[in-house]
């Protein structure tokens, strides 16, 4: 219980400071592409830490890899090292590595999120380590939005607006603002795809959010009936 309990700490105070960076990675995108590989890494090298739960630890093992090589690709990508993948189907800038990326992250972190919640909800008590888990699963759902967003712009730039160049900061920075109902104005209302993306990660976060607080009174009445 003590190193899930860490685990729960550590993440969102390492979810916190990737958030914190994500201004600077308008000018520096290699921060951005770091910070994500950091993420991916230390999810990995932690999911027997992640909660209580042993089933299907093998198939994140699995997932949890594909997207650390992944992420490493992206950040060779921005290291400019274009000889490493240059073109072709799995090129960093197309469309089909974005969905891949995104995909992979979505089963990933998703399976990782899931495991999370069924953790807190077997903990006995509710403590500070707890709502940071929770807190931490809630940040978690606004880093994989930063990267549907980032799959949308590849495959459709028009659904955004007022972009830089290099946009994945600023389309993350704008997955935090939709999860926390604050909006954003980088869609284009023009274009449906873009709303809809923003609309997903509204929802999630809602949900989410949701689930904890039946988690919350559900702990109370049952104690209090016990």
């Amino acid at each position: 219980m003590r190193s899930r309990h860490s685990f729960y700490r550590y993440f969102l105070i390492l979810e916190v400071l990737i958030i914190w960076l994500l201004p600077l990675g308008y000018e520096y995108p290699l921060i951005t592409s770091g910070s994500a590989l950091f993420l991916a890494g230390y999810s990995l090298a932690t999911i027997r830490k992640t909660t209580m739960i042993k089933k299907g630890v093998q198939l994140l093992y699995l997932l949890g890899s594909l997207v650390f090589i992944v992420e490493l690709l992206w950040f060779l990508s921005d290291l400019g090292l274009p000889g490493f993948i240059s073109h072709g189907f799995l090129f960093t800038q197309a469309p089909s590595f974005g969905l891949i990326r995104f995909f992979l992250w979505f089963l990933f972190f998703g399976i990782l999120l899931l495991r999370l919640i069924k953790s807190l909800m077997r903990e006995p008590f509710v403590t500070n380590s707890v709502v940071m888990g929770a807190g931490a699963g809630y940040l978690l759902l606004g880093f994989i939005g930063g990267v549907l967003l980032n799959t949308l712009y590849s495959f459709q730039p028009s659904a955004f607006i007022g972009l830089p160049d290099n946009p994945t900061a600023v389309l993350n920075v704008a997955s935090f603002g939709f999860l926390t109902t604050l909006g954003s104005s980088v869609v284009n209302d023009d274009v449906v795809l873009g709303q809809v993306g923003a609309l997903t990660i509204t929802l999630a976060g809602q949900l989410y959010v949701a689930i904890l607080i039946a988690l919350v009174l559900g702990k109370y009445h049952h104690r209090r009936g016990g």
